[in-house]
């Protein structure tokens, strides 16, 4: 022992400029070492020693005790040497290469029956396969170091290894699990005082834990218990460990001054050593709290070293954590687009090496990304991604067992120290007993009022919870229906176009009905779930509330109309306009009046009338003939009510309303007289709500009167209704954004579209003269209009119709009611739709038709265009006029066309494509520039010169250079 002290000295004032010489003096005080033992020890006290400060020392010694494992055959040194090269593997951020040293080290423990270094290797393998994600062979490795050190009663290891058991369960949130086994541990580690570093050790997983459950306090106590055992037994990377954990707690309590002082402790220790992973991390938070300090720059600069550093050790979960972080930077100085490429890259590397754990996170982000450059569908389909992965079930109750397992297990400890002290000074008590009697009895009573009134807080407190959960359930609930019922819906519509049984198709029938009833429940369900949570907020926009109850009136008048149901609507028309949520009335009628239709008597009368009086909405909708008694109408409200059992039940769209009236601070009444139900319904049109967010009114832009298209660059938007109700509806939703052209018939609609050229075109099914569905196809079998896209609106909700409206090469199919926010998204979306193929264009050398159009129609006018320019092309007196004159159109027509398909002018086209078949001239060497400026239409050459530098941003003589 005096020569391994002796020589660890010595090792200690080594100049690390001096490796060489370093060696050579070790090998001489090793050969002073006698037997191979001694010097197996000897060189792993050594790589322990070096490991830190230098790794060439450290290595050396490793590869010394191979050599002794080759020249001596001896297990032991091969153990040795294997088990730290997958130390060395695993710290430096190689853990790929860790695992068959470690395998192999564990095969040499086992050939040496040796407890110790079988667990010692088994729980390392585990913790590198935690690391890697691998969670079933890490608990293979970890059962199999339970089962023998339980065997042979090896209590520090038996402690080690249920300490890394925890370690497994946390990293799969099963958290009363993790606690049980670190308690595990902390009992074996406090009762036969085994190892402080172990103990210390299992101190930071405990504060880990009450960490990720956002107990702060009692995270903090344990790293810094723990932070005390490390500075007794020296420990620097445990030190270091704990201060980096502290600066976790600070910086999550938004305490960053404090965190920052302990990240850049981390930071400069690990600078100086080969620790890459722990260097990386501390770049990590160093550029989280830059950034939550708002100094991005500095943020960046951070992120941007952890990530060059993980990618050098080849660390891909530590590299998907930096690409998110720095595109959280881009993302809040609204650089979206670096933003999304990090959060891809950072996605890439999740999904390539199953790193779930940063799914959910990273899904809302590229959501919100996306919506940010109104790419809707990608955010879109990241939302719902998100929602999939998110856990159905709350953590409240798992965070409360695993409060009760760890009073239950600090009780205990307590209770058998009370036990000691309780017979060590049972002859004292004797003589205070009356005094305690008497203090108890007074405790009793103050205690007794002090938990009535904490259990009444607390039963408030549960009950909040229970409706939380009970809302979070109902809201996962639906949103799981919705795709099994999907699954139903589909096959079951194939099977009815396929069977020609009438028998099996009105079964088959039956089913697709009663599948889109469930449909129906579970959105409202989750709109319930919504209300019931508190997350419902009134959304008021000013609006004609008479206009907007006609247009939710057309779909129901036309139901009546097909299939001979009495119905009438009265709709007092207003002139002034009122704060209201579109959704929200949109839904509280259509549910009372679907509600009476299903349930009215055959052969009797359906009515809905609407006032505005006095800044109130009143509603009244009734049907004759029902059979509902008076003691019955308050359960009409109550969520599935079913009078009897040979009558359907209501469901919940009579709860819904009444839940959303609630929320509008209006009322809802039900009255039954000589056979007739009514509901009164009164909204109050004000912006005093406490649930409400006001949306302010804009002013408006632009001028909708058909005189002004040409004096403004808004896209032109034309609405074909017959319904002039429907129409201004439409109006009021696009008058900002759009200048509105207006037609009531197909007929009108298609001389209008002709003459104006619109951008895009709303579209009732059923008109006058021309319907909808032969509209859509004229349009788009005219060479004028073919590219303009067509949505159509309808109250026919049927998939025949649907179907109908598709093949008719409509761009879009929506049903009456609308969705406000739909029909805008869907009219936003086809125009830049139609953008990109100007885009596309602007970046072709030739005019291909087949890579700028989007149908045969328009294919043929671009063939057109190429004849009219082959055949014109030199002629530098062929103007705009004349081209227009050659297609066959007006100057305008062809203008508008041409701006909408290829985001040109006329003149512009000519000069564009004049300047590409220059280009090609250019390239070839057909001329000197004179010649070939001519040749193109031409007659100047400083204009061409000119035009040229404005498209290609150099001139034709440097175009011919760099050719």
């Amino acid at each position: 022992m005096q020569k391994v002290f002796f020589l660890l000295l010595f090792v200690a004032n080594f100049s690390f400029g001096q490796f060489k010489n370093e060696i050579d003096s070790l090998e001489f005080e090793l050969k002073k070492v006698k037997t191979i033992e001694e010097k197996i020890k000897l060189h792993d006290l050594l790589f322990n020693r070096n490991f830190l400060d230098n790794i060439k020392i450290a290595n050396f010694h490793k590869q010394q005790l191979f050599e002794i494992g080759k020249k001596h055959n001896n297990s032991l040194a091969f153990y040795k040497a294997y088990y730290l090269s997958g130390v060395t593997s695993s710290i430096y951020s190689k853990k790929n290469g860790a695992i068959p040293n470690l395998t192999k080290a564990n095969q040499y423990a086992k050939k040496l029956d040796d407890v110790s270094l079988i667990c010692e290797s088994s729980i390392k393998l585990a913790n590198v396969y935690i690391a890697l994600n691998d969670f079933d062979n890490a608990q293979f490795h970890l059962k199999e170091a339970i089962k023998i050190t339980t065997k042979r009663n090896a209590l520090l290891e038996l402690s080690r290894a249920y300490m890394v058991l925890g370690e497994f369960y946390q990293s799969r949130k099963a958290y009363v699990l993790a606690l049980n086994s670190y308690l595990k541990t902390d009992s074996i580690q406090v009762n036969h005082k085994l190892d402080k570093n172990t103990l210390g050790e299992n101190l930071m997983h405990l504060g880990q834990l009450h960490q990720e459950l956002k107990l702060f306090n009692q995270a903090e106590k344990n790293f810094k218990a723990a932070k005390v055992l490390f500075d007794e037994t020296q420990n620097k990377i445990g030190q270091m460990h704990a201060v980096f954990k502290l600066g976790d707690v600070y910086f999550l309590e938004k305490n960053y001054k404090n965190a920052l002082s302990n990240y850049k402790k981390v930071y400069n220790f690990y600078e100086n050593n080969s620790f890459i992973g722990n260097f990386s991390e501390a770049n990590l938070s160093i550029g989280r709290v830059y950034m939550e300090e708002k100094k991005y720059k500095k943020s960046l600069e951070y992120f941007n070293k952890s990530l060059e550093i993980q990618q050098e050790g080849n660390y891909y979960h530590g590299q998907a954590r930096s690409n998110i972080h720095i595109g959280d930077v881009y993302f809040i100085v609204e650089e979206f687009d670096k933003s999304k490429n990090h959060y891809l890259r950072a996605l890439e590397l999740v999904n390539k090496n199953n790193l779930n754990s940063l799914k959910s996170n990273l899904y809302l982000k590229l959501a919100k990304t996306y919506g940010k450059t109104k790419n809707y569908d990608e955010a879109n389909k990241f939302y719902v991604l998100n929602e999939e992965i998110k856990d159905s079930i709350s953590h409240l109750n798992e965070n409360q067992e695993i409060f009760e397992l760890e009073t239950k297990y600090q009780t205990e400890n307590k209770q058998k120290q009370i036990k000691l002290l309780s017979t060590q000074n049972e002859l004292a008590q004797k003589e205070k007993y009356i005094y305690i009697g008497l203090l108890g009895l007074l405790a009793l009573i103050g205690g007794s009022l002090f938990y009535s009134y904490r259990n009444k807080i607390k039963t408030a407190q549960k009950l909040k919870e229970l409706n939380e959960l009970k809302s979070r359930f109902f809201a996962n609930i639906s949103h799981e229906f919705r795709t099994p019922l999907t699954l139903i819906k589909s096959p079951v519509q194939s099977l009815q176009s396929e069977i020609s049984d009438e028998n099996q198709k009105s079964k088959l029938h039956l089913i697709d009905t009663n599948s889109t009833r469930m449909l129906e429940l579970v959105d409202q369900l989750l709109e319930l779930s919504k209300i019931d949570g508190g997350n419902l907020k009134l959304i008021l926009k000013e609006g004609n509330i008479s206009s907007f109850l006609h247009s939710i009136m057309e779909p129901f008048n036309f139901q009546a109309k097909e299939n001979h149901i009495n119905f009438s609507s009265s709709i007092e028309k207003t002139t002034e306009n009122s704060l209201f949520d579109k959704d929200v009335i949109e839904k509280i009628v259509t549910n009372l009046v679907t509600n009476a239709f299903k349930y009215k008597a055959p052969n009797e009368a359906i009515a809905f009338g609407s006032s505005v009086t006095n800044s109130t909405l009143k509603l009244v909708v009734s049907n004759s003939g029902s059979d509902i008694k008076k003691e019955d109408l308050p359960k009409l409200f109550e969520r599935f009510y079913q009078k009897n059992e040979d009558n359907q039940g209501v469901g919940i769209g009579l709860a819904l309303v009444k839940e959303l009236v609630d929320l509008c601070k209006g009322t809802i009444e039900a009255t039954v007289s000589n056979g007739e139900l009514s509901f009164a319904v009164n909204i109050p049109l004000l912006q005093t709500n406490d649930n409400a967010i006001v949306i302010p009114s804009k002013v408006q832009t632009a001028n909708v009167i058909n005189s002004s298209i040409a004096e403004t660059e808004l896209p032109i938007l034309l609405i074909v209704d017959d319904n002039a109700e429907i129409r201004n509806v439409l109006k009021d939703i696009f008058k900002i954004n759009y200048q509105i052209i207006e037609a009531q018939d197909g007929e009108a609609a298609l001389k209008l579209a002709k003459k104006e050229i619109p951008d895009c075109i709303i579209s009732d099914v059923m008109m006058p003269k021309i319907d909808g569905f032969e509209f859509t196809k004229q349009i788009k079998n005219n060479e004028l209009t073919s590219f303009i896209p067509v949505i159509l609106l309808t109250a026919k909700t049927s998939d025949e119709a649907h179907l109908e409206g598709l093949k008719s090469t409509a761009d879009a199919f929506l049903t009456k009611p609308f969705n406000n926010e739909i029909v805008k998204a869907t009219v936003l979306q086809l125009i830049e739709e139609r953008k990109k193929l100007h885009t596309r264009y602007s970046q072709e050398l030739v005019l291909r038709p087949v890579d700028i159009v989007i149908n045969s129609v328009e294919e043929k006018f671009i063939e057109k265009l190429q004849v009219i320019l082959e055949k014109q092309l030199s002629n530098s007196d062929f103007t705009a006029e004349d081209f227009a004159a050659e297609v066959g159109m007006s100057r305008m027509q062809l203008h508008r066309k041409l701006k909408s398909l290829l985001g040109v002018s006329s003149t512009e086209f000519l000069r564009n494509e004049r300047l590409k078949v220059s280009t090609e001239l250019l390239k070839k060497g057909n001329g000197n520039i004179s010649e070939i400026a001519y040749s193109v239409g031409f007659n100047d050459v400083s204009y061409f010169s000119k035009c040229f530098k404005e498209m290609y941003h150099c001139t034709p003589t440097e175009y011919i250079e760099k050719s």
